[in-house]
C-alpha cells in the first residue's frame, strides 16, 4: 500500500506537469510553409489559421484569408527564368500594392494587418 501511494504520489505531478504543457490552441510555423510557396498567418508570429500558394492569388477569399494576414513568409525557389518576388495588394484582383516580399523574406512586425486581400508572383515589384 505505501509503495502504491508513493508510485501515485511521484506519478501524479509528472501527469499535471504533462497537461499544464500541451497549448489549449494549435498554432503555425515557418515550417509549415512548403518550398516554392507563398503563405500567410492570420496572427503575428507566424501562428494561427493558414494559408499557402503556389500560384497567384486574385482574392485570398478562395482560401478565407482575404483581409486576415497578420504575417507573411515568401519561401520561393530563386530563379531567373520563374518570378520569385510577391506582390502583396490591399484588395482582391491585384489592386493596391502595398508590399513586396522577396524570396526567403517574411513579414510579421510593421504589417499593415489584417488589409491584404491578393498576391502576384512578379520578377520584381
Amino acid at each position: 500500500m505505501i509503495k502504491s501511494l508513493k508510485a501515485l504520489a511521484i506519478g501524479l505531478p509528472i501527469v499535471a506537469a504533462t497537461l499544464v504543457a500541451v497549448p489549449g490552441t494549435a498554432s503555425a510555423d515557418l515550417g509549415q510553409c512548403g518550398r516554392g510557396y507563398f503563405c500567410a498567418w492570420d496572427n503575428d508570429g507566424f501562428k494561427g489559421a493558414f494559408a499557402q500558394w503556389f500560384g497567384n492569388s486574385r482574392n485570398w477569399g478562395d482560401k478565407n484569408m482575404n483581409d486576415r494576414a497578420d504575417s507573411v513568409f515568401n519561401n520561393a525557389r530563386s530563379s531567373s527564368t520563374v518570378p520569385d518576388n510577391v506582390a502583396v495588394y490591399i484588395h482582391a484582383g491585384y489592386s493596391n500594392m502595398d508590399i513586396c516580399v522577396l524570396p526567403g523574406e517574411t513579414y510579421d512586425a510593421g504589417m499593415n494587418d489584417n488589409d491584404y486581400s491578393s498576391h502576384q508572383w512578379l520578377h520584381g515589384c
